[in-house]
């Protein structure tokens, strides 16, 4: 029997893709509830609870929470489950340390190799989150980290690295993650969009130093607000930051 190309669409998948497909689902919806803080630190992921929420069995929600266990958002043991990971100063600290290492270290070899097109969607990129830089507060909350985001991995896109990429994303949803946690302040959060263009020239000009310097402070700034704003939280004596409590006020970076 020929099997036409648009017969594939129609045929039945076998249990292990759908599974497959199914965890995939899920991962990014515990991902997104978790760094959205809509499932706060320290929150006991029982799965029958989760069966309940999210509508699927055991089998998908375990692999999907063994994989966000892998990337620190999740903490699995042995006795008690999975439970969501815990916040703390110590640990954002960390996090802005190796993130920008690994961005510094990206950008620079992005710089390097980047193509024309590279610049192009550089500019792009740019360019849609400076719409809502001027926008100000009227901005959905999920939009602008959407292209937030998606500015700061083109700024590294080029750089040939998945190893790097990869770190990367896993760094920028624990960064996000403390961003959306970080308590309402009556601080400002600094000139965000300055920062950003002055990213953006010392890109374009091939200024790798410069550029990579503006990057790390620009986290480094982010970091101060963050952690300005988790010790207003409940428990920040301790360094152990439990409340979901969402900012207005945020830092981004």
């Amino acid at each position: 029997m020929k099997i036409e190309p648009g017969d594939l669409a129609f045929m039945p998948q076998s249990d292990e893709t759908r599974l497959r497909t199914l965890g995939d689902e899920i991962f990014e919806r515990l991902r997104a509830d978790i760094i959205s803080s809509r499932l706060a630190p320290g929150k006991k992921l029982r799965f029958h609870d989760l069966r309940d929420t999210y509508g699927v069995g055991v089998s998908p929600l375990r692999e999907a929470l063994s994989r966000l266990a892998e990337n620190r958002l999740v903490v699995a043991t042995s006795q008690r489950g999975f439970h969501v990971s815990e916040v703390s100063v110590e640990n954002i600290a960390d996090v802005s340390m190796v993130r920008r290492h690994v961005d510094g270290l990206a950008l620079r070899l992005s710089i390097q190799s980047g193509d024309d097109s590279w610049e192009g969607e550089l500019l792009s990129a740019r360019h849609k989150l400076a719409l809502l830089e001027r926008a100000g507060s009227d901005v959905a909350e999920d939009l602008w980290e959407r292209r937030h985001r998606e500015f700061h991995y083109t700024l590294i896109a080029a750089c040939r690295s998945p190893c790097l990429l990869h770190l990367h994303g896993i760094l920028n949803d624990q960064f996000d993650r403390y961003r959306r946690l970080s308590a309402k302040t009556a601080q400002k959060s600094g000139p965000r969009a300055l920062m950003h263009k002055q990213i953006l020239e010392a890109t374009l000009a091939r200024n790798a130093d410069k550029a990579v310097k503006l990057l790390e402070n620009h986290i480094s700034e982010a970091t101060k607000w963050i952690v300005a704003g988790l010790r207003e939280q409940p428990g920040s004596g301790q360094g152990s930051i439990r409340s979901g409590k969402k900012s207005k006020t945020k830092a981004r970076a």
